[in-house]
């Protein structure tokens, strides 16, 4: 079987959650390639779900911040399925946080615009920069605003309060955040 064949085989293995078929192919020489969008095997796994396959790929050496040809990482692939387990780790095994992809958008963006809470609070929870702008200058608290996620919202907004804001890309706009009170009361 020829290098690019072991390659597909890794893929399409990493893609099923077949941990013990990655193994093999990995020992067997398959080389840590990409389809044709840059999609890696640990991307696959991650946007997948399959945490013991990401666990094998990560402990293989894989690059934990590979990058698609839209600068998606598998961190970002995880945070948008909402696979908060494999979210964990790979920031454990050292994933840039807040990788940017073409959109500019982070794992924390695509966490809160699919309303994926208990990613968003282990990704709060490791330091994820709940200021950092998008393309479209909108930050996390932007996007749970405009989704009207009332519980991402307070969670967010606590989150903004206790950390300073490094981002001045988006200094001169005024977001509804900046121009309404500190506080959300609920009822």
């Amino acid at each position: 079987m020829s290098l690019v064949d072991l390659g597909k085989k890794l893929l399409e293995a990493a893609r099923a959650g077949q941990d013990d078929e990655v193994r093999i192919l990995m020992s067997n020489g398959a080389p840590f390639t990409t389809d044709w969008l840059g999609t890696s095997p640990l991307h696959l796994a991650a946007q997948y779900g399959h945490y013991s396959t990401a666990e094998v790929l990560l402990r293989a050496g894989v690059s934990r911040d590979a990058r698609t040809k839209v600068d998606r990482t598998p961190l970002h692939m995880a945070a948008s399925e909402g696979h908060a387990n494999i979210v964990e780790v790979l920031v454990k095994n050292g994933a840039d946080i807040n990788a940017k992809d073409m959109l500019k958008m982070t794992a924390l963006h695509w966490a809160v615009e699919h309303s994926h809470h208990e990613v968003v609070e282990l990704l709060i929870k490791y330091g994820a920069d709940v200021h950092a702008p998008s393309k479209f200058c909108k930050n996390a608290f932007d996007i749970a605003m405009d989704n009207g996620d009332e519980e991402l919202i307070i969670m967010l907004q606590k989150a903004m309060q206790n950390q300073i804001n490094t981002n001045p890309d988006c200094s001169d706009t005024v977001t509804l955040h900046n121009a309404t009170p500190q506080f959300i009361i609920g009822p």
